[in-house]
């Protein structure tokens, strides 16, 4: 009997039959893709990995743009590009949907529809031709044209009912020859005004005053002539999924989104939930809350209406549990997920065998989607050292081929991780932490309201650890001595890091606070606290004393906070956390240049000098990594290696992928 018996269940879409409620949303991890004019090897494994682990539906975009690299953002240039032209490349988009079909799973084409160049849903002067390009601001980006990922400043024309109808047969015919490729339905992005079906949908974009405007039936009609000319083209057991917001402030309303679900009956046949903006469809720890997914409510609505149509909320969904009692409820038909998928390649292994504890939890940093916009040019995931190197793992990782006798210096998130994988391949293996308890730097996240999706993860390491076995030894700082006397074949040492002081006049003064000391002491600090550094470390610093009642102040060198974090569908959530903070300020191009006991004083960028009065300081200056000490472990075993932030500072994905390829080779 199946733990999760609805979650698990299959459900019938006319002719179609879905093998469970779980569907692989449109989030390829694009980096996986080379040059290669075709899907390649690590791309189609990844895709049939989601089917693989538990996906009935697997979402797949068009990735046939020829302008792709002539994009506007450096992200954008190093998205796939399949030549449909060339029919060989017809050969791997089909071998990508029989390895699909392999588990028994069904392929879905996503589409994003910009429409023609030139048009728009009303008329619409020109754009300034050295306007800034705002990768937030969605409404921008459609004008832009992410069909051609190119600016283009002329004007737009309102849409005809014959250009209407050319983009309708032309969107049709595209799934037709999918269709042809073995894809198994398609879902069509209206969601955030990014798209054309999605700005005719909107009231905010959408100020036509013919039978394509107004209330939600005449912006619906066009949105809904494509999807009945699918049908027409492809017949009805080709599905059709249309991925609309819930609601938008300002704009779209939640009856309304009902009553497109209502007239969905008969031409739609899956509606997919997202959030009122791409943001928060990828929600992060500031702006969602454990077991609350913010587009359940939606699906929920939908759902009670009785609306004619499978209804599947996205964003934030893992817990197995939570989408049991969701499907079981009648809240929602389907679960979208993709950040699931990603963070654990067992995922649905681990919900048939009813084991939750030991799904790999999602620190939502959304770096699967891109870490950086200045490279490295990998994907990658925080908490799945293996993604990216997937189709590789079987020439880089042999067997064990002795079973050895293994010590763990260090029990933070790399010593944890260590001391898992080197169980799992079957070694003796002793951990040894200098504290009471394991999670090394980890442990903030007890005690930050924002930062519960790492300790979910933390407290994940700390069970693994105990699940394999790992002898754990807590309040002993090992020394070589220790690992030498102990006789042990490996000693892999994680002992971190420690605060870097920056080059500045009294930023080593003994009433000066460091990050990792204010999270469970900021009782001890006055009202007035500036933060000096604006890295994302120093940002969440001083957000986590605002919301413990300081008034705050960070100031950094940079243009802009946190200006190392994530930049797409992370960072722009942290600013509109930090705004909501009325005690939270900051100052940018402000380049420190004394601590004083009670004050910092900055120099703006025109030269001029202030001085802000506190009651207390912090510097988020980095870290720097304990070289000396790691070091002075080599020679005490046959092998030694160094992990983590002792090795090089980063975040928490780099101590993940260095512990677990050193653990991996003994």
């Amino acid at each position: 009997m199946s733990h999760y018996p609805h979650l698990l269940s299959p459900i019938r879409v006319g002719n179609v039959v879905l093998r469970d409620r779980l569907v692989a949303t449109n989030a390829l991890p694009h980096f996986l893709q080379g040059p290669e004019t075709f899907p390649n090897d690590q791309v189609i494994a990844h895709v049939a990995g989601l089917a693989r682990n538990g996906a009935a539906i697997v979402q797949f975009a068009d990735w046939s743009n020829p302008e792709q690299r002539s994009a506007f953002n450096p992200d954008g240039r190093r998205f796939p590009m399949y030549d449909l032209s060339d029919p060989s490349v017809h050969n791997y988009l089909c071998q990508l949907a029989e390895a699909v079909h392999f588990y028994g799973s069904k392929l879905s084409l996503a589409l994003m529809e910009f429409g023609p160049k030139g048009y728009e849903v009303c008329d619409s002067p020109a754009l300034d031709p050295d306007f800034e390009i705002d990768m937030t601001d969605l409404a921008v980006m459609s004008r832009v044209g992410a069909k051609l990922f190119k600016k283009d400043p002329g004007p737009a024309k309102a849409m005809t009912e014959d250009k209407m109808r050319e983009m309708a047969e032309e969107i049709a015919q595209r799934c037709k020859f999918y269709q042809d490729l073995d894809f198994d339905m398609c879902s069509i992005h209206m969601s955030y005004r990014l798209t054309m079906p999605g700005r005719f949908l909107s009231p905010i974009s959408n100020k036509r005053t013919d039978e394509y405007g107004g209330g939600i039936e005449n912006r619906a009609r066009f949105p809904l002539a494509i999807c009945r000319r699918i049908k027409e083209v492809c017949g009805d057991d080709f599905l059709v999924e249309v991925q609309v917001s819930g609601e938008e402030p300002g704009g779209t309303t939640l009856e309304e989104t009902v009553a497109l679900a209502k007239m969905c009956e008969g031409v739609v046949d899956i509606m997919q939930i997202r959030a009122p903006d791409a943001d928060l469809s990828h929600p992060i720890g500031y702006n969602s809350v454990e077991h609350a997914p913010v587009t359940l409510p939606y699906a929920a609505a939908i759902k009670e209406s009785g609306a004619r149509v499978l209804v599947e909320p996205i964003g934030g969904f893992q817990d197995p549990d939570d989408m049991e009692e969701y499907i079981a409820s009648g809240k929602a038909d389907l679960i979208g997920l993709a950040r699931a998928f990603i963070c654990d390649p067992h995922y649905y292994e681990k919900i048939w065998q009813g084991r939750p504890d030991d799904i790999v939890p999602c620190i939502r940093c959304n770096k699967c989607h891109v870490p950086s916009l200045t490279g490295h040019w990998v994907s990658i995931c925080s908490v799945n050292p293996v993604m990216g190197l997937t189709t590789r793992m079987p020439l880089m990782v042999s067997p064990p081929a002795a079973k050895l006798k293994v010590a763990v210096v260090g029990g933070g998130p790399a010593g944890m991780e260590a001391a898992i994988v080197a169980a799992e391949r079957g070694h003796d293996v002793t951990l040894y932490e200098k504290s009471g308890s394991l999670g090394g730097q980890l442990r903030i996240a007890d005690v930050s309201r924002a930062k519960w999706p790492v300790r979910n993860f933390k407290d994940y390491l700390v069970r693994q650890v105990y699940k394999r076995g790992v002898h754990v030894v807590l309040n002993t700082g090992a020394t070589p001595d220790l690992i030498r006397t102990g006789g042990y074949d490996a000693v892999l040492v994680a002992v971190g890091s420690v605060p870097s002081i920056p080059d500045i006049p009294g930023a080593d003064a003994g009433f000066v606070r460091t990050p990792i000391s204010v999270y469970r002491e900021h009782e001890s600090l006055g009202r007035r606290v500036v933060v000096v550094g604006g890295s994302e470390t120093g940002t969440e610093t001083g957000m986590y004393l605002a919301e413990n009642g300081h008034e705050v102040v960070v100031l950094t060198r940079q243009d802009r906070l946190a200006y190392d974090a994530t930049p797409i569908h992370y960072v722009e959530m942290v600013r509109h956390a930090w705004q909501q903070l009325e005690t939270f300020s900051f100052v940018t191009n402000a380049v420190t240049t004394a601590i004083k006991k009670g004050a910092v004083t900055y120099r703006q960028a025109d030269g001029v000098e202030k001085t802000i009065e506190c009651d207390d300081i912090v510097v988020a200056g980095g870290m720097n990594p304990r070289w000396d000490e790691a070091l002075s472990f080599h020679g005490t075993a046959d092998r030694f290696f160094m992990i983590g932030d002792c090795r090089e500072v980063g975040s928490v994905q780099t101590s993940i992928r260095s512990a677990f390829g050193a653990a991996s080779q003994l």
